[in-house]
């Protein structure tokens, strides 16, 4: 049985910010995401999360997760903040601590801790080049562990030791009880360090993955970090048969799906939720959030899909935005500078260029002319509109909502239409045209002479 305990609730000073540490972004998921996620595929009779700087922010966020909360009232170290959980801790129980600024830490790794954990008291230690900012294991000649010195505390000798805590611990309660009653704040932070249940006798477990145990304390780490997991998420999807043009230029969320020889080019954005079919091309600077993409499709050079379910063999862009609620059936062309917004497209109707479509619903074969827009908003509320099946809109044409377009209706360019139109017609909303003689030339002449 196994319940794990979280310490999330430092300040976070180093990130220079009035937002808790543990709710900064980092590669498509809050910080605090991160050890909630790998504890809760551990499956753990109960995980605790321990909050203290700005807990109630920190406590809406994570609400969304099965987890008890405990506050540490006063910052007075890592071992006070284990002990304000103690009481929540199921009886009975091993108790894996993690720390709530360590995104890289995954299943695979802790479940071979605590399989191979035999100890009352073990924790996780690495070796790396650069031990800067980390806690030393101090190891007696047979290699037994004396303990753990933290950075500001270890003389000279002691610094050059390259084998550091990565601050994942594990224990049984009753030892983590008795030990975390003799944990003293006899140190230069004058702290109550958890650091100090490591003693003679404690078990330790190795690990070669140096990289997993990164921390963020500054925005500098929380860059690296982020970097690090997007390039991870990039090489999962090239070894699944997408090809990405660059691995290093990618921002892929963890939770997408991208079929098998789809091509990703630089700089693409592809957020939670999304979904894209097979023989696709995403091409440089576009971003796409929670959206369904079919197979086959382009979505051309820096365009936004948003909220959006886009149907087989389509293209988008370049420079389009699909607001939430838009559904391209399939077969569809939406060109560049074209915005549209919870509205359907049938099978092979198209807007080719510089269109606003709002709140419509299109059929199929529809073309829709260059600077064509749905006049969907009153200034009050928004309003609907229809067009049938194999409707060709010429430009510049503007249809005032409500209003209803028939099947088979030919609209000429540069029309106002405010009325319905059956179908089968032709209609042509403007003004008559008059031509004045030589009132051109005079009006041009007049406002050159304004302007010397």
């Amino acid at each position: 049985m196994l319940t794990v305990v979280i310490l999330a609730a430092g300040k976070g000073t180093r990130m220079v910010s009035s937002k808790p540490k543990v709710l900064f972004d980092l590669a498509g998921k809050k910080m605090i995401d991160y050890p909630i996620s790998v504890a809760l595929s551990l499956k753990p009779k109960k995980i605790i999360v321990v909050l203290g700087n700005k807990a109630e922010e920190v406590e809406e966020y994570i609400s969304k997760y099965k987890v008890d909360i405990v506050i540490q009232k006063a910052q007075l170290g890592t071992a006070d903040a284990v002990k304000t959980a103690l009481p929540k801790i199921v009886a009975g129980s091993k108790v894996l601590i993690l720390s709530g600024d360590m995104p890289l830490i995954d299943k695979d790794l802790l479940t071979t801790f605590i399989d191979e954990t035999t100890s009352d008291v073990s924790f996780i230690s690495t070796k790396v080049d650069n031990p800067e900012g980390y806690g030393r294991v101090l190891r007696a000649s047979k290699q037994d562990v004396i303990k753990i010195v933290e950075e500001k505390d270890c003389n000279e000798n002691e610094k050059n030791i390259h084998e550091i805590n990565s601050g994942i611990y594990l224990s049984t309660l009753s030892k983590l009880k008795e030990l975390l009653k003799g944990v003293k704040p006899n140190n230069s932070q004058k702290e109550y360090y958890l650091t100090d249940i490591i003693m003679h006798g404690s078990g330790s477990f190795i690990s070669k993955e140096s990289e997993k145990f990164l921390g963020v304390n500054t925005r500098e780490q929380l860059s690296v970090v982020s970097k690090k997991l997007w390039l991870m998420r990039a090489k999962y999807h090239l070894n699944n048969g997408v090809d990405i043009i660059d691995p290093t230029n990618c921002y892929l969320d963890d939770d997408i799906v991208i079929g098998t020889d789809t091509e990703i080019y630089p700089n693409v954005t592809i957020k939670s939720g999304s979904k894209i079919g097979k023989n696709c091309k995403i091409f440089n600077n576009s971003v796409i959030d929670n959206s369904i993409i079919a197979d086959d499709v382009e979505i051309k050079y820096g365009s936004v899909i948003e909220s959006s379910k886009i149907g087989s063999k389509s293209t988008v862009g370049p420079m389009a935005r699909l607001r939430p609620g838009t559904v391209l059936k399939g077969l569809n062309k939406i060109g560049n500078f074209v915005e549209i917004k919870e509205s359907e497209f049938g099978i092979g109707s198209q807007a080719s260029h510089l269109s606003y479509i709002g709140d419509a619903t299109i059929g199929k074969d529809v073309n829709l002319g260059c600077g064509f827009i749905t006049c969907n908003y009153d200034g009050a509320s928004k309003h609907k509109t229809v067009v049938g099946n194999n409707v060709f809109v010429g430009s510049d044409v503007q249809l005032i909502a409500p209003i209803k377009v028939g099947d088979n209706v030919l609209i000429a360019a540069g029309s106002t239409i405010v009325k319905d139109i059956n179908s089968s017609d032709l209609a042509v909303a403007r003004s008559e045209q008059k031509n004045i003689k030589g009132a051109g030339l005079k009006y041009l002449t007049k406002n050159k002479k304004k302007k010397r």
